[in-house]
């Protein structure tokens, strides 16, 4: 039995797109992620390039390349005293999961199938700065918080810096993934949430003279 209210329906239809976007998500995640890893190489390599040599995407996840020299690890696999570029691993994934919740939002609006389209394409460019910047933002806070001292010393950052660094990276982490896609459905069907949300009427005040 179909739900009777459009906030029902809208919801309904919301929760059975999603399995399917996830899946899709989860199967396309190295093709998603060669645009973030292009983009963020473009912003790590200007705004730091003694710092960062590339970003390249890997499957799920994207290698930052940097252009620190360190030593190697003892452990018996490379000669002693033979020196490498430093390189580390980021989960890229985990900052676009916002697609399919957006995919599923613009899908389950009662809209034309060429309108859906273009609001789906136009939401995905505008979602793609938001795993962008949280890739950028780990990257840096792994430079500076989690690697030898001497590379956050060369990063140049001050105690002021490293807290805004902290504040960026949690934004990028635990809001912008969830926030920015409902934002952007909004955005593109002002329309329809006039319909599901309740309308609040305001009386006007009346000046004493006004009939």
């Amino acid at each position: 039995m179909m739900p009777r209210r459009p906030i029902d329906r809208f919801l309904l239809h919301t929760l059975l797109w999603l399995a399917p976007l996830f899946v899709f998500w989860s199967v396309l995640a190295p093709l998603l992620l060669m645009p973030v890893a292009g983009w963020a190489h473009f912003v790590l390599g200007h705004v730091f390039p003694h710092a960062i040599a590339a970003v390249e995407p890997r499957g799920t996840t994207v290698d930052i390349v940097t252009r620190f020299v360190m030593a190697t690890s003892a452990d018996g696999s490379t000669p002693p005293g033979t020196h490498g570029q430093l390189l580390f691993t980021i989960n890229a994934l985990k900052y676009t999961y916002g697609l399919p919740l957006l995919l599923a939002l613009t899908l389950a609006a009662p809209t034309a199938w060429g309108e859906k389209l273009y609001r789906a394409v136009m939401g995905g460019l505008l979602l793609l700065p938001v795993p962008v910047w949280g890739v950028a933002c780990e990257a840096l806070k792994t430079l500076v918080f989690d690697m030898d001292p001497a590379v956050a010393l060369q990063m140049g950052t001050t105690p002021l810096t490293r807290e805004l660094l902290v504040l960026a990276y949690q934004l990028g982490y635990l809001i912008l993934p969830a926030v920015t896609p409902i934002l952007i459905w909004a955005a593109f069907h002002r329309d329809f949430l006039g319909e599901l949300l309740p309308r609040v009427r305001r009386a006007r005040p009346t000046s004493p003279g006004s009939e």
